[in-house]
């Protein structure tokens, strides 16, 4: 091997290309065998040897032109438990269903290799798809599927872990900080790993490794999105690493005619709006409600710059995001499981009820409220399969699958009044958000109540409807008198009904 010249200062290469299938590792200073950092299959394990992978494919998806996914709709997919197999062409067979739904694509768990024994918490290695899912084919298959259904991928890295010890990484560079990072909010673990090295001496071999790894997913395996864990990439050097990677990515985009894009998620940011609805659903928003109604208008439309109270870490992010907003997204709002999947879902250890303040709603109801806050927010939104149950296993599942629907369908109107100022009210078990030709109404109480719409939306304009109801037989709308069940939402529309007059939900 020889030292690369200037254009890869510090970086050594072979200069014979090894055959596919060919099995190899690297021994730094007469130490032991360790398998490349950038490994693409490890069929020896997670610290064996690395072998050459056939990435051939042959790719159907030359008419695809991607998705703007800055106000998009995804919903996440956990390979691991989506299905009963736990596979990516498992998965794959939902695509149809999830097409249906009106989404616009799939947001999937970490495909990165960890070992099954130990759990991602002890390494990963991010360029490699793990074998039990089905490896690099498997992914190539299921994004080739999903473009064929009009479906974009978004795949979720999972930094966090990428320089864990076990992965002895520091063999070959400065990959890892002094600094550590704990476990994610309701983990079972108390593991926890070194940061990466993004500001200090030695940075810029870590920098390219992330960069090249986010490349190979755009550019191998076609991905249309990647959802980064900020808490992971904390940096504090002149020129943000978000901003580099997104450079990259805007540049891989340029060069396909595909819009690439950049979520950046994290505890206490896309969980926002769930955990104030599911006070307001359980009763529990405290001695000052209309503090906790602002606080909920403050997390239904896109917010503006962050506060100057908000951690380092987000306000950073926020302004990397401000330099590259056609491909960074910085505000989400995400259903609860998938907030739990940030950065790896429950099945690894998790507690399905832990972190970031939120719990999976049991009943069928709430987890309709849920959808319905979510979808109608206005930001980008990252739906879930607790409460968009595509497998349909159970007699409820349809029902839900089918308000996410006809939620979809009305979500275009909705974020045509983003602009507009968000108006909460309540009344007794009720709660009313207005924002301009939208309404969204919401009643905690058990018991059917009336609302009189002119005490929470009179303003002159023309007359309300409804457009969406939970329940929608027992849910009229007469003589601006709003008659609805308990524990129900219901989306109301400003202006005459398109194509009829019926006022019934």
């Amino acid at each position: 091997m020889r030292l690369v010249g200037a254009h890869e200062p510090g970086y050594w290469r072979a200069d014979d290309q090894l055959a596919l299938g060919s099995d190899y590792a690297f021994s730094i200073d007469g130490g032991p065998a360790l398998p490349d950092p950038c490994s693409t299959l490890l069929p020896h394990g997670l610290h064996g040897a690395s072998r050459v992978l056939d990435e051939d494919f042959a790719w159907h998806d030359d008419g695809w032109r991607g998705v703007d996914l800055r106000r998009g709709v995804l919903l996440h997919l956990d390979v691991a438990t989506v299905t009963a197999e736990g596979t990516l062409d498992a998965a794959a067979k939902l695509l149809p269903t999830v097409a249906a739904l009106g989404v616009d694509g799939v947001e999937l768990s970490p495909v990165a290799a960890f070992d099954p024994e130990d759990g991602p918490e002890a390494g990963v290695r991010l360029f490699a798809v793990h074998e039990p899912y089905g490896g690099a084919g498997a992914l190539q298959r299921f994004v080739d599927a999903a473009h064929g259904a009009g479906l974009a991928v978004v795949l979720d890295l999972p930094h966090r872990w990428s320089v864990a010890d076990t992965l002895d990484l520091h063999a070959f560079g400065p990959y890892a900080a002094g600094a550590r990072i704990g476990p994610r909010d309701g983990s079972s673990s108390d593991r926890d790993t070194p940061r990466l090295n993004l500001d200090g001496s030695g940075s810029r071999g870590a920098r390219d490794f992330l960069v090249a790894d986010a490349r190979r997913w755009l550019e191998v395996y076609h991905v249309d999105g990647l959802l980064l864990d900020v808490e992971a990439l904390v940096d504090r050097s002149a020129v943000p690493f978000l901003t580099e990677l997104a450079d990259a990515v805007q540049a891989v985009g340029a060069r396909s005619g595909r819009p690439r894009t950049l979520l950046m998620d994290g505890p206490g940011r896309s969980d926002r709006l769930t955990t104030i609805i599911r006070r307001i659903l359980s009763g529990e928003h405290g001695p000052a409600p209309v503090a906790a109604l602002r606080d909920l208008a403050d997390a239904t439309f896109p917010p503006g710059p962050t506060s100057a109270r908000a951690p380092s870490t987000f306000r950073r992010a926020h302004r990397a995001a401000a330099r590259s907003a056609s491909v960074l997204v910085g505000d989400l709002t995400r259903l609860p499981a998938a907030a739990r999947a940030v950065p790896w879902s429950g099945v690894h250890g998790a507690d399905p009820g832990a972190g970031s303040g939120t719990t999976a709603a049991t009943d069928v109801a709430d987890q309709a409220a849920l959808l319905a806050f979510a979808t109608l927010a206005g930001t980008g939104v990252v739906l879930d399969t607790e409460h968009v149950p595509v497998q349909r296993q159970e007699p409820a599942d349809q029902q839900l699958i089918d308000w996410a629907r006809r939620l979809l369908a009305l979500r275009s109107s909705s974020l045509a009044d983003v602009a507009e100022q968000v108006r909460p009210s309540t009344a007794p078990g009720v709660l009313v958000v207005r924002r301009g030709r939208s309404a969204l109404v919401l009643v905690t109480a058990h018991a059917p109540v009336e609302i009189v719409l002119d005490e929470h939306l009179a303003d002159g304009g023309q007359p309300w409807r409804v457009a969406a109801s939970w329940d929608p037989a027992g849910t009229h709308l007469l003589a601006g008198i709003l008659q609805v069940p308990g524990r129900t939402a219901v989306v109301l529309r400003a202006g005459p009904e398109p194509g009829g007059t019926d006022r019934r939900g």
